[in-house]
């Protein structure tokens, strides 16, 4: 495996004790992803695919195997300013409540200046960044004033992305991004971070547990279930001919809220026939 990101053998087990083995919520993944793909990881509530994005991010230490960034094994142990501003520029997260994940007190721009500040050498450039950010992630100018709890919860998640790409890092992990707002509001948010894609080069790690979402927007799948991958493969591929029964399941199943049976039966008609993407 090559890219800008390699995943091997990742292990995490929670509650492990010297009388009890834990719970495994992570068992030997891997994956790899190139430069501008995007891959979906896949599966419900407990399958282990946000502990395997937390991994990724460095919120959640593993217990074995490794993460490579473009041949770069991340170190565990790595302190000081240099090696946060690395992993900063190596990859970002915008979770699925951006109310939480943005500080309450700051204005849109100067949460977007904060990170500027620590990142970009030449403070004269900030403003011209400001603008080019908000302008990518289509944030009017005129909400640069507002706080959190003035905004959309659409508005929120683009300041969230805003944030996160304001590093230019090489990939996004996007943790049930858009499960939390209204179908409108998600199509638009997801047709965004695919022109980012397109336009910066960024790869996308999508966690979902709707195939609906992650088969309109990803180059590849892996299915998560009780902490292993089950089932990788390209997304055309696992959405027209999945291998595992549980790849079936959540193909079969209703889709995830706010998402209208004739948008599933389009998805699942353009993967029937011979659709390669």
């Amino acid at each position: 495996m090559s890219g800008v990101i390699r995943v091997s053998g990742l292990t995490k087990t929670f509650g492990a004790t010297r009388r009890a083995p834990g719970i495994v919520a992570v068992r030997d993944v891997s994956f790899s992803l190139g430069g501008a793909q995007a891959i979906g990881l896949v599966g419900e509530s407990g399958s282990g695919k946000s502990t395997l994005a937390r991994m990724l991010v460095g919120l959640t230490r593993p217990d074995a195997g490794t993460i490579e960034f473009n041949g770069r094994i991340r170190e565990w142990g790595e302190r000081g300013r240099a090696a946060r501003l690395r992993r900063a520029r190596e990859i970002q997260m915008v979770f699925q409540d951006p109310y939480g994940s943005l500080d309450r007190r700051l204005t849109v721009e100067n949460a977007l200046r904060d990170v500027l500040h620590r990142h970009l050498a030449d403070r004269s450039a900030v403003d011209a960044k400001i603008a080019e950010l908000t302008d990518r992630v289509g944030l009017a100018s005129r909400l640069l004033a507002s706080r959190p709890h003035q905004l959309s919860g659409g508005q929120r998640q683009r300041v969230a992305i805003a944030k996160a790409i304001a590093v230019n890092p090489a990939v996004l992990v996007l943790d049930e991004a858009t499960s939390a707002l209204d179908v409108s509001v998600q199509a638009q948010i997801l047709a965004l971070l695919t022109d980012i894609r397109a336009d910066t080069g960024v790869s996308l790690v999508f966690v979902s547990h709707d195939l609906a979402v992650v088969g309109k927007v990803t180059d590849s799948i892996l299915v998560m279930y009780r902490g292993q991958a089950v089932e990788q493969g390209r997304t055309a591929d696992v959405l027209r001919r999945p291998q595992h029964p549980y790849t079936e399941m959540l193909l079969s199943s209703a889709p995830g809220p706010g998402w209208h049976p004739e948008q599933v039966a389009e998805l699942r008609a353009a993967f029937a026939g011979d659709h390669e993407r």
